[in-house]
């Protein structure tokens, strides 16, 4: 039979405060009814230590998984005592006391409960109301940054005639080229992505969306690298040229 318990050596006059069993002669059968018997003689506040101390030496004497196997053991052992006081007098003052101790110990093996095999209704009901809490508040947090960025959204796209996007990218790639006087970009961005995906998010090409592998194509990574075939505008197809005003005096 596995011994789950500290038992102090028999004749020994010193045993440490915790160990269970008699001065001299036990049955070791007896374990749990032992570990009762001690721990209705300690204050609350030597509960958790009480627990630490069998613990430890039941995972020093036994294989793997051997925290949980006790936990459950204990557990178990303070449902059927509980359940054991229940069916006496409730009004014995003898009950009350050790049932209200019974629960007290339960309440203390909460912080020992890694697995959350067992936790008392409160904690879980406090717990859970603090999680709804935490959602609605990043919900309510989502909500203002939909809010926010809808403020900038169109609920319509402006419509190209068929055939007209090659003049459109044509005229986003002149724009990036443009120079103020002093020789400053007019408009600058660290990639080309923010180009394309502007055509794809605000334009349509006739009754149809704009692929954004499409435009990809014609915004490489590399802007003086050689284009996929076939996405070069060309000449012959470009119809604007953007130019400063002074140029034209």
């Amino acid at each position: 039979m596995k011994e789950y318990f500290k038992f102090r050596d028999p004749f020994d006059t010193t045993p440490h405060r915790f160990e269970i069993g008699n001065p001299i002669k036990f049955d070791r059968k007896k374990g749990d009814n032992f570990f009762f018997k001690k721990f209705f003689s300690l204050e609350f506040e030597e509960y958790a230590e009480y627990y630490q101390f069998h613990l430890d030496w039941f995972v020093s004497n036994n294989n793997s998984n051997t925290e949980e196997e006790f936990f459950k053991h204990v557990l178990d052992k303070i449902e059927d005592q509980i359940v054991h006081y229940h069916k006496k007098s409730i009004t014995s003052l003898d009950t009350i006391k050790s049932l209200k101790a019974l629960r007290k110990f339960k309440d203390v093996l909460v912080r020992f409960d890694k697995w959350h095999l067992k936790k008392s209704l409160e904690i879980v009901v406090s717990e859970q109301e603090i999680e709804i809490l935490r959602l609605k508040q990043e919900i309510l947090l989502l909500k203002d940054q939909i809010k926010s960025l809808n403020r900038y959204e169109s609920d319509q796209k402006i419509r190209l005639l068929d055939g007209n996007l090659p003049q459109l990218i044509d005229l986003v790639k002149q724009i990036q080229d443009l120079e103020l006087p002093d020789g400053k970009k007019l408009a600058r961005s660290q990639s080309q992505s923010p180009w394309y995906k502007m055509i794809a998010r605000y334009f349509q090409h006739g009754e149809s969306e704009i692929s954004l592998e499409t435009l990809r194509n014609y915004f490489p990574a590399n802007k003086t690298g050689k284009l996929i075939k076939g996405s070069d505008i060309p000449e012959s197809i470009k119809l604007f040229k953007i130019l400063p005003i002074k140029s034209e005096l």
